[in-house]
């Protein structure tokens, strides 16, 4: 029995795991074909993602927000990975990890320190305590 015979329920994301200059080209050549119909990234270096297009994490926020009748400003998103930079870039503050990957870091408002470090906490620390710097989106990169 072949693989495709046993899926017999909608697919809403391939995982492709492999050596980075080879996902790199095939990240490219996917993008070609189905950038449109597709979201495709990286997540790791080593890990490529498919799925449907506009799938991705700002999207799931944006839906959450509106169904709690929110304003993304109010929003402090944290992420370390390929995967996290559109919800990094749609957040009122986008808060990279410190051992996130260098272009994750372009894309943020604000470096914390590593997830070994507790990173997410001390961006609590730094926004939830002064609501105000959320609210008013003043905020320094510490």
């Amino acid at each position: 029995m072949r693989f495709v015979e046993y899926v017999n329920f909608p697919i809403t994301k391939c995982l492709v795991s492999g050596k980075e200059q080879c996902l790199e080209k095939l990240e490219r050549k996917l993008q070609s074909y189905f950038g449109n119909q597709l979201s495709i990234y990286r997540s790791e270096p080593f890990f490529l993602e498919i799925m449907p297009a506009n799938v991705n994490k700002a999207q799931a926020l944006e839906k959450l927000l509106k169904y709690l009748k929110y304003n993304r400003k109010m929003l402090i998103a944290c992420g370390d990975g390929l995967n996290d930079i559109s919800m990094i870039e749609y957040a009122g503050i986008g808060v990279a990890m410190g051992n996130a990957q260098d272009i994750v870091k372009e894309k943020a408002d604000f470096i914390t320190k590593s997830n070994a470090e507790d990173g997410v906490a001390n961006a609590i620390d730094i926004f939830w305590a002064d609501n105000k710097k959320i609210m008013s989106g003043e905020h320094e990169n510490n």
